[in-house]
């Protein structure tokens, strides 16, 4: 993700995560992955709704977006960004 300068953002929610899984099956690219929707990207917005963030999937099938923006960071969304840290090497700044 990056900010309205272009600037990649390194840190927070916008920040965005490392995947468990990829979100196309390697055979056939064009075919949504449901292990990636169902362990990277409902965790996430499980995470966000704990720490009370009014936010769906826009899609239950394939969520491609939230239909709200997210309020604030909370200590369940703090957790899933120490297992899925937005840097590569695992350094929050």
């Amino acid at each position: 993700m990056y900010d309205a300068n272009g600037i990649l953002i390194e840190s927070g929610i916008a920040a965005g995560t490392a995947d468990l899984f990829a979100p196309y099956d390697a055979k056939n690219k064009l075919k949504w992955d449901k292990t990636h929707r169902n362990q990277d990207v409902y965790p996430f917005i499980r995470a966000l709704q704990l720490d009370g963030n009014p936010v769906r999937a826009n899609n239950l099938v394939i969520p491609t977006n939230l239909t709200r923006p997210c309020i604030h960071e909370g200590t369940n969304t703090g957790k899933y960004l120490e297992k899925r840290p937005p840097l590569p090497t695992g350094k929050r700044k």
